[in-house]
């Protein structure tokens, strides 16, 4: 392996393990990831989101309400309390959220989310602090499905679920400590049954959610990776096919522009022109004057091609062409002309001439495909030069046709 390949497969391996760094490092404790990533990730995954979260609160509702039949047996003192609670406040209160999740921006939503969910936690811990049944203390194990439902099937976002989880837990530590005539040997054995339970769904949450998030900076980077290579690529290419001094196409750009207008089948008018007594000019006045010079044609030739529906580019050195797609209504006379003029109405100074003008002029030599040309891109060429050296001869500042 050269020492080039050598050197490129490490800078792509130092890349990848940056990359694969740099995704660990954009997540904070509370695996929040940066502003933008966050609303590219929305943009990408918020419709799934949503219709997921939409399922979920249903398929929820329904288990939820189950427990009506449980409390039944367990809580029977305060049974038809918990069946109005679970009614007539948690269901209206889980479909208005079925229906602002769509409608509500994301922050909001998870907000909802975590709100419906406190409500959910909260209540049995309540219905289970005032019932004075002796097998109310089984309705605790409600408790872990409830958050089992939030953290790993609706999935609030870590922080929120670290919230949820906090919460829920001290607040079932104080009703198992404050609720006045539970047996004391339950107290210890179902505080460990309510912190183990919260701790795996938060467990669990944090998981899930720190793959979701490693896996979406790693897929946003390679994107925006991709990105920029695909405009490293464009701008190589644009630099391919620019003339460096002038800034309009080069000779590649116009063997490509041609070839692909002559295979389309379209008429072409294309322009030889070559700036009269250019070497003269570099001699009066140097190379970087000339290139200043070169720069204001281009510039105005590009600008006329425009105007035309054309394309400029620089031949080489001193010379130009043109290219216009034509069709039996267009004067080539005509446009060679105003392309004489054009350049002619610059008034660049030229005091060197031998033929007595004082400004730069341009020859123009154009030749086209109409009434039966060959479309042969080379010929075209060959002829629109032969009628440019036509030009020439006849006294230069002005045009002839092949």
């Amino acid at each position: 392996m050269s020492e080039a390949e050598t050197t490129a497969d490490q800078t792509s391996g130092s890349a990848t393990r940056a990359g694969q760094g740099g995704s660990k490092g954009r997540l904070d404790w509370l695996l929040r990831i940066p502003s933008e990533v966050e609303r590219a990730h929305e943009r990408d995954f918020g419709a799934g989101r949503v219709k997921h979260l939409r399922h979920a609160i249903i398929v929820g509702l329904i288990v939820y309400n189950i427990f009506n039949l449980t409390s039944l047996h367990l809580m029977a003192d305060i049974h038809p309390f918990t069946v109005m609670m679970r009614l007539f406040v948690l269901m209206p209160g889980s479909l208005v959220i079925f229906v602002l999740v769509p409608r509500v921006p994301p922050a909001l939503r998870e907000l909802l989310l975590l709100g419906g969910m406190f409500v959910a936690s909260l209540l049995p811990l309540y219905l289970f602090y005032i019932s004075q049944s002796d097998h109310a203390s089984y309705t605790l194990g409600e408790l872990p499905l409830v958050l089992l439902f939030g953290n790993m099937l609706l999935v609030l976002r870590y922080r929120w679920a670290l919230l949820f989880t906090t919460v829920t837990c001290l607040t079932a530590l104080w009703v198992l400590h404050a609720k006045p005539g539970l047996d004391q040997n339950l107290v210890f054995p179902l505080t460990v049954q309510v912190v183990t339970g919260l701790f795996f769904t938060l467990y669990g949450n944090w998981l899930f959610e720190r793959q979701r998030c490693l896996g979406y900076l790693a897929q946003y980077d390679a994107r925006n990776r991709a990105d920029r290579a695909e405009r490293r690529g464009d701008a190589l290419r644009d630099l391919t096919l620019t003339d460096m001094l002038t800034g309009i196409a080069n000779r590649r750009h116009l063997d490509e522009t041609l070839d692909i207008w002559l295979t389309d089948r379209r008429d072409v008018l294309l322009m030889m022109v070559d700036v009269d007594h250019f070497k003269a000019f570099n001699d009066r006045f140097g190379h970087v004057a000339g290139d200043d010079c070169l720069r204001r044609i281009a510039s105005a030739m590009q600008a006329f091609a425009a105007r035309h529906d054309g394309f400029a580019a620089r031949y080489g050195g001193e010379e130009f062409t043109l290219l216009f797609v034509v069709d039996t209504q267009t004067d080539g006379a005509i446009l060679a002309d105003r392309l004489v003029r054009l350049v002619r109405d610059l008034s660049i100074p030229h005091p060197a001439r031998p033929d007595g003008i004082v400004h730069i002029t341009v020859s123009v030599g154009y030749a086209d495909t109409r009434e039966g040309g060959v479309r042969d891109p080379r010929d075209l060429v060959t002829r629109a030069d032969l009628a440019l050296y036509e030009a020439k001869r006849a006294g230069r500042n002005r045009s002839k046709a092949r």
